[in-house]
């Protein structure tokens, strides 16, 4: 292959890849076929991409290290598992999201090309949304006939994933309306977008999301506009005060032990406490957990035992204390690396906001997650982990800029 030749063919992957990308996250909220077909492209490309030149392409070591330390840890799990080969198919279902994180930090050139994913990205989001809410205004007498507060808006998926996504999005988005600058478009076009996301968002009535959403929140106020947090506080107390019972009910079960929900999960835990005494160091590998679980416990109510409904829980349960421990690692540097990113690209105003969401949404995540296994869920980790690679993508942006500057 000539040089010329070379760079066009790495000149259309490039392009191919964004166009894959984009397809495996925006696509997540609407169809996990569709996404699971640009996660197989974008293997396909990156793998392509790195036989033509791998040169101009830069990445943490680090980072790549801790990966590999926790996917060494899930495949030893699995080769001591009772059935391996099944374990082994199931890391590798959730090792290939990994591609999405991957892929954008390598593959993401320019503040142009995230300002136009990004766009694309909120515009599908809230179509998608104002879909959801003309099937809720048909469905409306029906849903009617129950407590609003019990209903879940999930007509593209299941409402838990839908809210988290929507919680995701949200952290994107808000840190673009609180600025002076339009970064990405009219703030007020950006505040219509809005809008039907976050009445999605609320009707979802997803109440880890809520907190992973107020968690997001708060660290935007600190961070970023006082005012703002403070703002917030006052809200949050004025809606809990005058709020309809109905909707303060729901808020308040998120405390409440007794509540079906709650106890349903205490349950679960303690399960799992038993499973997990049996297999502290590897776990039992990433089997059917309904399999599992029922070799300890035999299931009373609607879900019990599917997983674990908690990140640490079943990470725990599937691949033990070595599991946890590289998982946290993982975790605990694209977080620590988010925070020091923020503070190196202060004063450029468009990659901080970016830096911004990173770090949010990695709380929101550890939240939300403390009563859900949404780190498994593969629609919502399309979008959680291409919001991750926005830290890094923008640390890399940074620096050439600084460059440049000389």
């Amino acid at each position: 292959m000539t040089t010329t030749s070379k760079d066009k063919a790495i000149k259309y992957t490039d392009s191919l890849m964004l166009i894959f990308l984009g397809v495996a996250v925006i696509t997540s909220q609407l169809s996990i076929a569709a996404s699971s077909f640009g996660i197989g492209g974008l293997i396909i490309l990156t793998s392509f991409r790195l036989v033509l030149s791998r040169t101009d392409l830069h990445i943490d070591r680090t980072l790549l290290i801790l990966f590999g330390l926790f996917i060494t840890a899930q495949i030893i799990s699995s080769l001591y598992s009772s059935t391996p080969m099944e374990s082994l198919d199931n890391i590798y279902r959730k090792i290939s999201i990994y591609i999405i994180f991957f892929a954008a930090i390598l593959f993401i050139k320019s503040e142009g090309e995230l300002k136009l994913f990004i766009k694309i990205f909120i515009i599908f989001t809230a179509i998608v949304s104002s879909l959801e809410l003309s099937l809720f205004a048909f469905d409306i007498k029906t849903i009617l006939n129950r407590p609003l507060s019990e209903f879940r808006l999930g007509y593209f998926g299941y409402a838990i994933t839908s809210g988290e996504i929507k919680m995701t999005v949200l952290l994107l988005t808000i840190p673009f309306l609180l600025v002076k600058k339009d970064y990405i478009m009219n703030k007020i076009f950006l505040a219509l977008l809005s809008f039907p996301i976050l009445l999605t968002y609320y009707l979802t009535n997803a109440r880890n999301a809520i907190l992973g959403l107020m968690a997001g929140l708060i660290i935007i106020g600190a961070l970023k506009n006082r005012y703002f947090l403070g703002g917030l506080i006052a809200f949050v107390v004025l809606f809990l005060l005058f709020a309809p019972a109905p909707v303060t009910e729901r808020m308040n079960s998120i405390l409440e032990l007794n509540h079906p929900s709650n106890r349903n999960r205490f349950i679960m835990w303690d399960t799992g406490m038993k499973i997990i005494k049996d297999h502290p160091l590897l776990g039992v590998g990433d089997l059917d957990n309904n399999r599992v679980y029922r070799t300890y416990k035999t299931p009373e109510f609607h879900g019990e035992g599917s997983h674990m409904h908690s990140n640490v829980f079943q990470i725990l349960v599937s691949f033990g204390a070595v599991g946890l421990m590289t998982w946290l690692l993982v975790m605990f540097y694209i977080f620590i690396k988010s925070i020091k990113t923020y503070f190196k690209t202060r004063k450029n105003g468009f990659l901080s906001l970016l830096v911004l969401t990173s770090i949010t949404s990695m709380a929101a995540m550890q939240i939300s997650g403390l009563t859900e296994w949404n780190f498994g869920d593969a629609e919502y980790a399309a979008v959680f982990w291409f919001t991750l690679a926005l830290g890094f993508i923008s640390h890399r942006l940074n620096s050439i800029a600084k460059v440049n500057a000389v």
